[in-house]
C-alpha cells in the first residue's frame, strides 16, 4: 500500500493555509508552542493543549479534546452542521473540525499520496505557525468575524460547504463518486452517504462485508451509536461479543474495570514485562491454559490472572488482601490464597499465615500454631500438621510482616497443575453454576468465580447464570457485600490487564512485531489509542 501523509488545511475564511506534512502518530493543536504541532492564539479561545488528532494505520483518524473545557466541533465532509466532540471519536479524511466555537478556526483533514506529498509540502506552512493569526493575520481575523455572521446562517453554511467541497477536491474522492453514481441511477432514495447507505443492492453479501469493514476501520460496532464506547472497544480487543453486554450491564464490574485501566495506563512500566519477557510467568501460564484445550476467548482473559504488576518471574509469596479485607499470604504465580487453592482442588497444599515478624522469628510455637489454625478454620479444613515443619518465608513485606508456613510441596507454585485445575473447575464445558460458553457473561462469571473461591462463606452455593451479571448474581444470593466487592474488584483488574497490556504493546514504539506470548494479532492501533484517550481524558 502506497504511503500517505497527513495535512491540515485552514478553511478559506481563515486564509486557507495548509500545514504539514505530518507522518507521525499524533498531531497536537493548542496555544502553547512547546506542546503543540500547530500553535494558535489564546485569544481565539484555544487552550494551551486543546486537541489531538491520532493517525491510524488504516487511513482513518481519532479526534480527541484534551479536557472538558477544550471545546471542539466536528464537521463531517459535505455537511453544513457541526457537532461538539464530547469524547474521542473516529473521523475520516475530508472531515473538518473547529476549535473554541463552531465558528472558530476550522481545519480540514487531508491525506496526500507519497508522490504528491513533496509538492504539497512545498506549499505548506510547516507544523508551527503564529504570525498567520497574530500579526498580519489580525486583518484576516477581523474579516473572518465580519463574514462569520453570514457563514453561520444555514444558507451561508450550505453555500460555503458546497464551495469548499468542490474547491478542495473532496467531491472527487472515490466514496463520493460512487455515491453520486448511485444517486444518479436511483439506488439511493434518502439518508446521505454513510456506511449503511451501501447495504442495499443485489450484491448484498459483498456489500455487507464492506459495511463491516467500514465500521471496523472506524472502531465502531454496529450497535455503537454516536461513536466508540469503552464496552464496544472492550468487545473488539477481547474478540468476544459478550463483553460489550457484560460491561454495559454490570455497573460494579465496569467501575472496577475502569479503575484498573487508570492504574495500568498511569504505571505502564510495571506491566511491560508481560510482553517483553518470553519466559515469564504470564507466557508460561497462557501456554499451560492452551494445553488444557481451553477455548482461546477464555484463555485470552484468564491468562492475565498471572500478569500481576511489577514482576515477571514467579514469586513464592505475595501479600494480598482477601475477601475478609485482611492481609494474607498469596502463593505462586497467581498469588493464590490457601482457600483458593483448596477450592480449586489442588491436592498438595500447605497451611500459611501472615504474621508479625516478631512472631515469625520467635521460638514460641503457640502464636504460630494459632495463626495457621486460623487459616484452616476459614474453610473448615483439617488442622493437623507437623509443628517441626513450621517455617518463616523470610520475605519481609511492607509493615514488617512475614508469611509463616508449613514446609512441603505446594501445588500453588506449579503453573501446569494450576492450569489443569482452572480448566476442571472453570472451563467452558463447566455449566454447573456458570453460564454456558457463548452465553451472556460467560467469561466474566468464570473470572469472578476464581476469586470468589476465597470466600469464607457462601461460595459452595454461589450460582452464576446468563440471566444476571456477576455483581447482581451475588447480591441476589445474599453474598456479603465486602466479599462480593472483593471478587468484582479482582475480576475487573484481570479484565483490565487483558485489554490494557496488549494495548501497551501496540502503542509501544519499541515493539515492531507481535510478542510471541500474545494470542492472535495485536489490537487495532486506533482502538487502543481511543481506550488510552478515554483514560487520560477521564471519560470512562
Amino acid at each position: 500500500m502506497a504511503r500517505t501523509y497527513t495535512f491540515l488545511q485552514l478553511s478559506q475564511e481563515f486564509g486557507g493555509t495548509r500545514f504539514g506534512p505530518f507522518d507521525g502518530v499524533e498531531i497536537r493543536l493548542g496555544s502553547d508552542p512547546g506542546r503543540s504541532d500547530i500553535t494558535l492564539p489564546e485569544g481565539l479561545g484555544v487552550a494551551p493543549e486543546h486537541v489531538k488528532i491520532l493517525i491510524q494505520t488504516d487511513g482513518s483518524f481519532i479526534i480527541a479534546p484534551v479536557d472538558r473545557a477544550a471545546a471542539v466541533f466536528h464537521w463531517r465532509a459535505g455537511s453544513n452542521r457541526s457537532r461538539q466532540v464530547a469524547a474521542p471519536m473516529a473521523v475520516q479524511a475530508g472531515d473538518g473540525f473547529s476549535l473554541g466555537t463552531a465558528e472558530g478556526p476550522r481545519f480540514f483533514i487531508q491525506t496526500v499520496a507519497e508522490k504528491q506529498a513533496k509538492e504539497a509540502a512545498a506549499e505548506s506552512e510547516g507544523p508551527k505557525f503564529g504570525r498567520n493569526l497574530n500579526s498580519g493575520g489580525i486583518f484576516n481575523e477581523i474579516k473572518r468575524r465580519g463574514i462569520g455572521s453570514v457563514l453561520t446562517s444555514s444558507g451561508g453554511r450550505l453555500v460555503y460547504n458546497w464551495w469548499t467541497f468542490a474547491k478542495t477536491g473532496q467531491m472527487f474522492a472515490p466514496t463520493y463518486v460512487v455515491a453520486f453514481m448511485l444517486l444518479a441511477s436511483g439506488w439511493v432514495f434518502a439518508g446521505g452517504a454513510s456506511c449503511t447507505a451501501f447495504n442495499f443492492n443485489s450484491t448484498k453479501g459483498k456489500t455487507a462485508v464492506q459495511l463491516t469493514n467500514c465500521r471496523d476501520q472506524l472502531g465502531i460496532g454496529s450497535s455503537d451509536e454516536g461513536g466508540p464506547t469503552v464496552p464496544g472497544l472492550t468487545r473488539k480487543i477481547l474478540v468476544d461479543r459478550e463483553w460489550q453486554t457484560t460491561i454495559q450491564a454490570d455497573k460494579d464490574l465496569y467501575k472496577a474495570y475502569a479503575d484498573a485501566l487508570r492504574v495500568i495506563f498511569a504505571e505502564p512500566s510495571r506491566y511491560q514485562w508481560a510482553y517483553t519477557q518470553k519466559g515469564g510467568t504470564f507466557a508460561r501460564y497462557r501456554e499451560a491454559l492452551e494445553a488444557t484445550g481451553m477455548p482461546p476467548d477464555l484463555v485470552r482473559v484468564m491468562a492475565y490472572s498471572a500478569a500481576m504488576p511489577g514482576f515477571g518471574q514467579a514469586r513464592d509469596w505475595s501479600l494480598v488482601e482477601d475477601s475478609e479485607d485482611e492481609e494474607v499470604c498469596g502463593r505462586g504465580p497467581l498469588a493464590l490464597t490457601y482457600a483458593q487453592g483448596r477450592r480449586l482442588g489442588l491436592s498438595n497444599l500447605q497451611l500459611d499465615a501472615m504474621v508479625e515478624r516478631a512472631v515469625a522469628q520467635s521460638n514460641d510455637l503457640a502464636p504460630q500454631k494459632e495463626a495457621l489454625v486460623s487459616t484452616a478454620s476459614r474453610i473448615d479444613d483439617p488442622t493437623q500438621f507437623d509443628e517441626d515443619l513450621v517455617k518463616s518465608a523470610g520475605a519481609v513485606f511492607q509493615g514488617g510482616v512475614e508469611c509463616l508456613y508449613v514446609d512441603g510441596e505446594d501445588d500453588r507454585t506449579n503453573i501446569n497443575l494450576i492450569a489443569q485445575r482452572v480448566q476442571a473447575e472453570l472451563g467452558a464445558s463447566i455449566s454447573r453454576g456458570l453460564p454456558r460458553e457463548g452465553e451472556a457473561h460467560w467469561i466474566a462469571a468464570r473470572v469472578t468465580r476464581l476469586y470468589a473461591m476465597d470466600f469464607r462463606r457462601g461460595y459452595d452455593e454461589l450460582d452464576f447464570d446468563a440471566r444476571q451479571e456477576p455483581s447482581t448474581a451475588m447480591k441476589t444470593q445474599s453474598i456479603k457485600a465486602g466479599r462480593a466487592a472483593y471478587a468484582i474488584k479482582a475480576a475487573g483488574e484481570v479484565i483490565a490487564r487483558a485489554v490494557a497490556i496488549p494495548c501497551l504493546a501496540t502503542l509501544d514504539k519499541e515493539v515492531s512485531a507481535k510478542p510471541p506470548q500474545f494470542m492472535g494479532e495485536l489490537p487495532n492501533l486506533g482502538h487502543c489509542a481511543i481506550v488510552r484517550a478515554f483514560v487520560e481524558y477521564d471519560r470512562l
